[in-house]
């Protein structure tokens, strides 16, 4: 016998998986909460487990807080007793390369770890995610308006350019 042998193939033959699942080809991990602190916790655990689980981590990011006003009232009126602002906190993280037997199991662990007070959407990526992460800036959006404006024949008779 010449060459040497696989010890590995010794009592076993090999066999090749040829199962091809499909894929996701983004999703969007998002959590939301009221408390800041377990909220950045587990937005780590996401991108740790994620890693384990040998999905490639896109973007982890923060999107701005909102406010929300909650009003209680006194007992069988409509006067308000008390006003409260709560800040929402919201965290993503963006996963590629997903294969959807994995996504399965990926979630169920989060859900199994989800803290409380915590929420866990688990979706495609979409355009309007990518919108929703930045802050519009409205003071841009004015000098946009007043440009496009400066395209009109009776504004720029008035400012005496024709």
């Amino acid at each position: 016998m010449a060459g040497e042998k696989d010890p590995t193939l010794l009592y076993e033959p090999k066999f090749v998986d040829t199962r091809e699942f499909p894929e996701y080809p983004t999703i969007n991990v998002r959590v939301q909460g009221f408390d800041f602190v377990p909220l950045e916790k587990f937005q780590a655990f996401i991108d740790r487990t994620a890693r384990r689980f040998n999905f490639e981590v896109v973007d982890s990011y923060a999107v701005a807080s909102q406010t929300h006003r909650a009003l209680t009232y006194k007992p069988h009126s409509t006067v308000v007793e008390a006003e409260m602002d709560f800040a929402v906190y919201d965290r993503v993280v963006r996963l590629r390369a997903v294969p959807a037997p994995r996504l399965a199991l990926f979630t169920q662990l989060l859900h199994t770890h989800l803290p409380v007070g915590v929420t866990l959407t688990v979706k495609e990526h979409e355009k309007a995610d990518e919108d929703y992460r930045y802050i519009p800036d409205g003071l841009l959006k004015q000098k946009q308006e007043e440009l496009k404006a400066l395209d009109d024949p009776n504004v720029r008779r008035n400012l005496g350019w024709e």
